[in-house]
């Protein structure tokens, strides 16, 4: 192992208390712009037609894991980068990307939906995610062991960057 490739895997993101609440804070009004123009009526298509929004929960939680996996097979990474492509892929959409969708010109309600929904199932989701995909690559097995994810850090981020800006809107 070379010397880059050891760094990688000491390197640490300490983010303060504050600057995570800094963060939450600034994403939880770029929700909040753009819930300004969305109406409950943008969201009431998908009762009658959940199509796009199965779809899309579909691709989140079962096609992009497994085809991250695949890429994991296929190229071998070190344990840790095999581990991160897979919580990445895990991981639901963020609210940049309703941002970005928004901008330019998109479904944001869809969108948004998307987020909200794969958000809340993340809590569970997530960790099942991780913990199925990881367990089938075996390098990836002991930094598993290890990994912890705080359900109620989840909620609260959850509330304030989803929730808290559709009802204020």
């Amino acid at each position: 192992m070379n010397g880059a490739a050891a760094a990688i895997d000491e390197v640490m993101l300490n983010f303060t208390p504050g600057s995570l609440m800094l963060l939450n804070g600034i994403l939880a009004i770029v929700m909040f712009s753009i819930a300004l123009d969305l109406r409950p009526r943008d969201f009431r298509v998908f009762a009658t037609q959940p199509r796009p929004v199965l779809a899309g929960l579909f691709s989140q939680f079962v096609a992009l894991p497994a085809l991250t996996f695949l890429l994991v097979l296929a190229t071998a990474p070190r344990p840790s980068i095999a581990l991160g492509l897979m919580l990445v892929a895990a991981c639901p959409g963020g609210n940049i990307s309703n941002f970005i969708t928004h901008r330019a010109g998109g479904n944001t309600a869809l969108s948004v939906s998307l987020t909200a929904f794969s958000t809340v199932g993340a809590i569970l989701l997530t960790p099942l995610n991780i913990a199925f995909w990881g367990s089938l690559y075996p390098p990836t097995a002991e930094i598993l062991r290890a990994t912890h994810i705080d359900p109620v850090q989840v909620a609260v981020t959850v509330g304030l960057m989803l929730i808290l800006p559709l009802m204020m809107a």
